[in-house]
């Protein structure tokens, strides 16, 4: 009886091991490239927001998807609200997220995946407002992202990108 304990305990220490890097971990984030959001003033003085391409990376194990939404804030050098109050946005995204998993030889691996690219930019918004206090260097681009996994979960998390001047 107690060698079935044993074999029992390790087993589930086992299971419980492979399961760490999504359970001690955020299984997602959204990479940009550019790596910072942000604008440039062409020679009329207009803003031009620098379109970014966005990509949900997968940590092994997780579950597949979809990024459904997200919410976002401006945050100034201070960490308080730039428009405090009032969400910049949320929008609807609907890229679908891989799973961090394949099969391989009927044998499945646990891998880090990439969504396909999605588009995310800077608002005009907080670009115009930006510019005006003269562009100051730490203000960030608060996003608090929502994938509802295969499953049917709900899982949120939130990054911060910085806001650049001007961002080439």
């Amino acid at each position: 009886m107690k060698e079935l304990r044993i074999l029992w305990a390790l087993a589930l220490a086992l299971m419980l091991s492979a399961c760490t890097d999504v359970f001690l971990q955020q299984p997602y984030r959204v990479l940009l490239d550019p790596a910072q959001l942000g604008y440039e003033v062409d020679e009329q003085g207009r803003i031009i927001v620098v379109g970014n391409n966005a990509y949900v990376q997968v940590a092994p194990g997780a579950p597949g998807g979809y990024l459904d939404r997200y919410d976002n804030v401006a945050v100034d050098d201070s960490g308080n609200e730039v428009f405090a109050g009032s969400s910049s946005g949320s929008c609807f995204v609907g890229v679908e997220v891989p799973p961090g998993r394949e099969e391989v030889d009927g044998q499945v691996k646990y891998v880090p995946k990439q969504s396909e690219p999605f588009r995310f930019s800077l608002d005009g918004k907080v670009a115009s407002e930006h510019l005006q206090q003269g562009a100051p260097l730490n203000w960030r681009y608060r996003v608090t992202w929502f994938v509802t996994t295969s499953n049917g979960n709900e899982v949120s998390w939130s990054q911060e990108y910085q806001v650049k001047y001007p961002l080439k």
